[in-house]
């Protein structure tokens, strides 16, 4: 009895202070980041602009990579946003078949829950509260060679209570991608030259 009073003590100690209770949860984060996982998927950055460029056909893959559809959620959600996003930017056909593509977008991507409350672990008073963790590691592959030709890494940024998990990470690789393929496309057209017709441009 008296060592649960004791732990009962410590525990009303430890979570009623605001700042021990901030404590808990830096560690609890610093030890969510340390275990975060690659989904075996190389973590090479790869941005070959001038084959992206020639890209007009997009196939995109299962998202879940095999995973635990426990583990990584919202899979499905977030590549029908992403094809959304593609096919009105005008930039890409999103095709049904894989033979149909130019280039396959293939990986991970959704998030993942995490629970925070530590007095429901002990069995004591308190409950849990859930948060979403994004998640995407997306590679483009050229479709005959499984070249990798872009890819890219979720990156967490300013919290928008607001906006859905799912619709971050979609919004995020979609734009990265239409963002790199408009630079892909300024670079592949040459310089237009000067004719004859055309007169001489003033030296600055």
């Amino acid at each position: 009895m008296m060592l649960r009073s004791n732990f009962l003590r410590l525990r009303d100690i430890t979570w009623r202070s605001p700042s021990l209770r901030t404590i808990h949860l830096v560690v609890l984060c610093c030890s969510l980041v340390a275990c975060h996982r690659t989904f075996g998927i190389p973590r090479d950055m790869v941005r070959d602009l001038p084959s992206l460029a020639s890209v007009r056909t997009i196939y995109i893959d299962d998202l879940t990579h095999g995973e635990n559809p426990h583990l990584v959620e919202g899979s499905d959600l977030v590549k029908e946003k992403i094809r959304q996003t593609l096919t009105q930017s005008g930039r890409f056909v999103v095709v049904e078949r894989p033979e149909h593509a130019d280039a396959l977008l293939t990986g991970v991507a959704g998030f993942q829950r995490w629970y925070f409350g530590m007095e429901s672990f002990f069995g004591l008073e308190g409950s849990l509260n859930t948060q979403y963790a994004g998640i995407g590691m997306i590679r483009l592959l050229d479709a005959k060679t499984k070249r990798p030709i872009w890819t890219h890494e979720y990156e967490t940024g300013v919290f928008h209570p607001t906006q859905p998990v799912v619709d971050r990470v979609s919004k995020q690789i979609a734009e990265k991608l239409l963002s790199d393929a408009s630079l892909a496309a300024q670079l592949s057209v040459p310089d237009h030259p000067v004719t004859e017709s055309e007169p001489p441009r003033p030296i600055q």
